[in-house]
């Protein structure tokens, strides 16, 4: 700035002088040359020195600004700026400079946390939303889009567009305008109809009230719920037939006055109801063994028709006093599974064959097709009711209970065989035969 003024000053004195020769040798009197040189240099001087306060005016603003830079460099960049230069300009272009870079710097860290923040939400099983004061979706997980039967992505989207579901935009609407978040909210969504409950709760921003959703899917839960109110339910009901007898021949033995045969026939009756609840015990733990993943099976290469031909003979000594016969055919068929438990599997099959097959004969065949050994028992019975196929697997599931009383058993048996079945990667299924009676089909990987 001062070699700017000292040019300017030196630029108007040499005009001057020079105004003031020429016209003192073209005639001019000293007094009127002198005047119109000290005019000339007042004219040339005076622009000169309003520019060089603009600039000196300017310049210190350009440095104002290039020290707020530093300073924003150094609070928000956790850096130490370079000294400040001599040069205004150098300076602020060399504070803009750290600025830029700074700003770089926090778009590429956003971003990166953003992609993480992403992976994480991704990676929960609950549903995370968050919506601006607009009403518009500012950032969904994965999640969301899976409950809610809708496609990636979904920021920018109006959330109504997103859940389509009116108590799910009526509860963010309501944190949205700050009123107080409802607590536990019940959905169904998506396409199979599952259980979803909904928390929300309203958030500030530069804009207002934002709100944040979470999704939690508790259709397994409700299932569970629901599996084990059955159960109690169902186990009530199996447990209440031999308490009854027992209680009955209790009370009966209490009150004296009977024979020897008599208080023999109760003690059989209490005997056999015990060996009933004991079976029942048993059934349950060797159920909940199973679905609990802690049996462990010894596999190996098992030829079925053998083990088939020794049940059968053991079950035509248990039903020599009745019509029941057993017909074993087939191929000679190897599966890679546990034998104990196979003989399990299948004498529970057989065991319900001559329970229901109504005295006929038990037809078993055995068959490959392709890397599958299959088995297929065949009684001659009633067979099972359309709509009752697809429950007779279930646990405590009994076939017509009003006419199954009298045949022994707790309905735990198809139960625990199809979960055998299961844990050898293998099938089950029932199914009607054309000319009566019931078929089990049981397919095991072959060997």
């Amino acid at each position: 700035m001062r070699a700017l003024l000292t040019g300017c000053v030196s630029a108007g004195t040499l005009a001057s002088v020079a105004l003031f020769v020429v016209l003192t040798r073209l005639g001019a009197g000293s007094s009127y040359a002198l005047t119109l040189a000290l005019l000339a240099f007042a004219l040339f001087l005076a622009p000169s020195l309003a520019a060089a306060t603009w600039i000196r005016l300017r310049s210190g603003q350009i440095s104002d600004l290039a020290a707020q830079a530093r300073k924003l460099v150094e609070l928000h960049g956790g850096l130490s700026p370079a000294e400040p230069q001599k040069n205004a300009l150098d300076d602020l272009r060399r504070s803009v400079e750290m600025l830029s870079d700074l700003i770089a710097r926090h778009s590429t860290a956003f971003s990166e946390q953003r992609v993480a923040l992403g992976q994480i939400t991704d990676a929960l099983q609950e549903g995370v939303l968050a919506v601006s004061p607009a009403g518009r979706v500012v950032f969904a997980n994965s999640r969301i889009a899976t409950m809610f039967g809708t496609q990636m992505p979904l920021e920018g989207r109006s959330i109504l567009e997103v859940v389509r579901k009116q108590r799910v935009t009526d509860a963010i609407e309501k944190a949205l305008e700050g009123s107080a978040p409802e607590g536990r909210i019940v959905v169904t969504g998506g396409h199979d109809d599952r259980q979803i409950e909904m928390r929300v709760v309203s958030v500030p921003s530069s804009g207002g009230l934002g709100a944040v959703a979470l999704f939690v899917d508790i259709s397994d839960l409700a299932r569970l719920q629901r599996i084990r109110r059955d159960f109690l339910d169902d186990f009530s009901h199996e447990v209440r037939t031999p308490l009854a007898g027992l209680r009955s021949a209790a009370e009966t033995i209490e009150g004296g006055r009977l024979t020897v045969e008599q208080e023999e026939a109760l003690r059989q009756v209490m005997l056999r109801q015990l060996n009933r609840i004991e079976r029942l015990v048993k059934d349950l733990a060797e159920l909940n063994r199973i679905e609990s993943g802690e049996l462990v099976l010894e596999q190996r290469r098992v030829d079925l028709k053998s083990l088939l031909a020794d049940l059968c003979h053991e079950f035509r000594g248990r039903t020599s006093e009745t019509a029941t016969s057993f017909a074993l055919t087939g191929e000679q068929v190897f599966a890679v599974a546990d034998p104990v438990r196979l003989q399990q599997i299948f004498s529970n099959l057989l065991d319900n064959a001559w329970k229901h097959g109504g005295g006929g004969e038990v037809l078993i065949e055995v068959t490959r097709a392709g890397g599958d050994a299959i088995v297929r028992v065949s009684d001659s019975g009633e067979g099972i009711r359309p709509e009752e196929i697809d429950r007779i697997f279930n646990r405590f599931y009994r076939v017509d209970r009003s006419r199954s009383q009298a045949v022994p058993g707790v309905g735990l048996g198809l139960s625990i065989t199809k979960h055998l079945v299961l844990l050898h990667r293998g099938t089950i299924r029932a199914f009607n035969r054309k000319g009566g009676g019931a078929t089990f089909e049981v397919r095991l990987p072959a060997a």
